[in-house]
């Protein structure tokens, strides 16, 4: 999997449902999510399930880091609900390869205005 692939899995994280990230969360993955605090595998899965999925969402100022089995992704996005206001974050992910397969093991969002 390159880095494009790993830009494409992080997007599909934002539009996808819970089995997107059911399928990509490394064991003990945690997130951070403004107004919900620091989430952990069910917790991120159950707080996913009840929350309307994006349906779009726009990366720029894209920047990864790359080294032996580990990538870090930090980017601005701009995610769009229906009848929502856009939503813009800073974003950083930490994705890790496990058993030669790539797993987001870390999320965070700071919010923007």
């Amino acid at each position: 999997m390159s880095v494009a692939d790993i830009w494409e899995a992080e997007e599909l994280l934002w539009t996808g449902g819970t089995d997107a990230f059911r399928n990509r969360m490394a064991e003990g993955c945690l997130m951070v999510f403004p107004g919900m605090g620091v989430l952990k595998w069910d917790a991120v899965l159950d707080a996913l399930s009840a929350a309307p999925r994006w349906s779009q969402v726009a990366m720029t100022e894209r920047h990864e880091e790359a080294s032996d089995g580990v990538i870090v992704l930090a980017y601005r996005a701009r995610g769009l609900r229906d009848g929502d206001e856009p939503y813009d974050a800073y974003c950083s992910s930490t994705w890790v390869q496990i058993g030669g397969q790539w797993r987001i093991a870390q999320h965070h969002q700071t919010p923007l205005g």
